[in-house]
């Protein structure tokens, strides 16, 4: 009984900072509108626009255990002067529907088609896609099962997106062990993989605010969901995804990748390596002192990057 009121207690402390964290943010929030938009299945994904439909669109997907928040530095700046910004919250996050069944997850051509509504329904115009972590491997799902006729360009935030191979963390790995925690029944264990993830998505500390917010929205993703994504995912013809280097000739589009030399999650330096030797048109560009979410940590470097990136391929369409 004891352990139980515990366990209440700290959930009402956490949903009270960040009920304070989350008026923090939404300040700047008056200019992004939000939806809701049916995805593969009729799973509800939640939306956020900024910006000016039939203007150079910029589809920002985010990564685990994270939501459309992520990208509040670009949803509420210049950027939306001159582009139509959609980000979203993938299926099993944030404010978008979490179904039961493992088929709602374990399917590349599941994510694509969510990603293609978006963009239907939004009224992008051939954009460029900006995948942060696991949303590049949402990008080159899409890739996989709609190709690129339908974008402008890819952007790689902190991502290998299967297109290379470097070394993963080990099993002792502090992320690793966060996500073994997010992945149980016990909510405890849930709060301590959060606290111990969110505080791995940047090199230093970005506030207190931003700390308490992505604590949330881990939280916001369930065991269940979770350990659904972790499963193989399946290619169109039901067989085990475990690589995608065989995309890297299909990608004709400009390709852009976005990387911290201090992210705690891989060596940014063989990253960026492996890139340049299987993408050579790729461009490739290194974030001195930033870790895992360059659009977080350096969020105006990281605009003009993307808007100099949207500016050239819109040039060459």
């Amino acid at each position: 009984m004891m352990q139980s009121i515990d366990r209440i207690v700290v959930v009402l402390a956490v949903m009270a900072s960040v009920a304070t964290s989350m008026a923090i943010v939404a300040k700047a929030n008056d200019s992004v509108s939000l939806s809701v938009i049916e995805g593969f299945g009729g799973v509800p994904l939640n939306v956020a626009e900024a910006g000016q439909p039939g203007n150079p669109g910029v589809l920002f997907i985010h990564g685990n255990g994270q939501s459309y928040l992520s990208w509040h530095n670009q949803l509420n700046s210049d950027l939306a002067d001159d582009f139509h910004i959609v980000a979203f919250d993938l299926r099993g996050h944030g404010g978008s529907g979490k179904p039961w069944n493992i088929e709602s997850y374990n399917r590349a051509c599941i994510w694509a088609e969510d990603i293609a509504a978006i963009i239907r329904e939004t009224g992008l115009e051939k954009p460029v896609v900006v995948g942060w972590s696991r949303g590049g491997l949402m990008a080159m799902h899409y890739v996989r099962c709609m190709g690129t006729d339908g974008l402008s360009g890819i952007a790689m935030v902190a991502s290998r997106g299967r297109l290379v191979e470097v070394p993963l963390p080990l099993d002792d790995n502090p992320a690793r062990i966060s996500q073994v925690q997010l992945e149980s029944g016990d909510l405890a264990e849930n709060l301590a993989g959060a606290k111990t993830f969110a505080a791995l998505m940047t090199a230093d500390l970005v506030d207190d605010d931003w700390l308490a917010v992505s604590k949330a929205m881990n939280i916001m993703s369930p065991p269940y969901a979770r350990r659904a994504m972790r499963s193989p995912t399946l290619d169109p013809n039901g067989d085990a995804i475990s690589s995608y280097a065989d995309l890297v000739e299909r990608i004709d589009v400009p390709f852009l990748v976005v990387l911290g030399d201090q992210d705690p999650l891989r060596d940014s330096g063989q990253l960026g390596n492996a890139f340049e030797n299987a993408l050579p048109q790729a461009k490739v560009l290194m974030y001195p002192g930033v870790g895992h979410s360059p659009f977080l940590e350096s969020p105006q470097k990281f605009n003009a990057d993307i808007r100099s990136f949207v500016n050239s391929v819109s040039r060459s369409k």
